[in-house]
């Protein structure tokens, strides 16, 4: 490729002149030299090149971190891979680019979040006890997703609600002993939301909660999948007919351990999840779960951060989307 200076040796010229040429500096520059220098630099096919430095100082760069260490493979998961994807699209419309991770901690977020060309960020999976302080500490414009409510940003769902509900439609087609599966050793922010209105829908039956129906899914798939056959083996002794599973991909994971047993859903035990992702349509028999909008989720998340950025005012901190129970194949009525 051609240089400024050869172009200068081919003109006559200093090679001052033609860089000015190049960034557009010709305001004490002759219209006959300029035209002459421009003509050469087409004729010539001479390219400008753009420093990576000022490459990224072009960029409006907006964080996202999905500070989920429990999961396996973030990216894989559906609920994950739809998020982002509504995240990347609604801050291409408002012209800001996403600078992904999966941190290990939220010092790894914070550096990042410090560099100058990152106007702010969007983070899941923290507990909400860690929020606040952290939305403080890094001093530009955050927003939380999932991540419970408190004097910080966060956008939602309803799952007190979404759990309260499907409990419920278990109880109605006669089940009395319904396990609840989680990812977590004890429920937190979203989960903990699911978990107490599972409880709640019980004490209207007049059930009381007994710690004993609650069962962690470990993070490890062999550890989970044991975990899965345990329960199989005993369901049927300690009388379980349903389970309430807190995302469909662990759902669909707990019917093919449950089948693989000897298990049978619906007819020996009933199974219900959270999302409705692809997962619940594609299960067999398909998924009995609460839907909730993932795209909305991210795309109002991005719309939140771009009110804080511009400096707008804000109505609400935080809020919920509403859910939906969607009734498939795989709760039986036992009544």
């Amino acid at each position: 490729m051609i240089t400024i200076k050869e172009i200068a040796s081919i003109l006559g010229l200093s090679p001052t002149t033609v860089s000015n040429v190049v960034n557009g500096h010709t305001e004490k520059m002759s219209p006959a030299t300029r035209q002459r220098i421009e003509e050469a630099l087409v004729q010539y096919g001479f390219e400008k090149a753009v420093h990576q430095e000022e490459y990224g100082k072009a960029l409006k760069l907006i964080s996202v971190d999905f500070c989920l260490r429990y999961k396996e493979s973030v990216f894989t998961d559906p609920f994950c891979g739809e998020l982002l994807n509504a995240i990347c699209i609604k801050l291409q419309e408002f012209g800001r680019y996403p600078v992904c991770g999966i941190p290990q901690d939220e010092e790894d977020i914070f550096h990042k979040l410090q560099a100058r060309n990152i106007q702010g960020g969007i983070v899941i999976g923290f507990d909400p006890w860690e929020c606040q302080k952290f939305a403080e500490k890094v001093g530009k414009p955050l927003v939380y997703i999932d991540c419970g409510e408190g004097d910080y940003d966060n956008v939602g769902i309803a799952d007190y609600e979404g759990g309260k509900q499907i409990t419920e439609f278990m109880l109605k087609q006669g089940h009395r002993k319904i396990a609840f599966f989680c990812d977590k050793k004890s429920p937190v922010s979203s989960t903990y939301e699911r978990f107490r209105g599972y409880c709640d829908a019980l004490e209207g039956y007049g059930i009381t909660y007994s710690n004993k129906d609650y069962y962690y899914l470990p993070s490890s798939r062999n550890l989970r999948r044991e975990a899965l056959r345990n329960f199989a083996l005993k369901a049927k002794r300690e009388g379980y007919t349903a389970v309430f599973v807190v995302s469909d991909l662990l759902a669909n994971e707990a019917i093919s351990i449950f089948f693989g047993e000897g298990l049978k859903v619906p007819e020996d035990i009933s199974v219900a999840g959270f999302d409705d992702n692809i997962y619940a349509r594609l299960s067999r028999p398909m998924l009995t779960t609460v839907r909730q909008s993932v795209n909305e989720k991210g795309e109002e998340a991005v719309k939140l951060l771009m009110q804080r950025i511009r400096g707008e005012e804000i109505i609400a901190k935080s809020f919920k989307l509403p859910v939906e129970l969607i009734v498939r194949e795989s709760i039986r009525n036992i009544n």
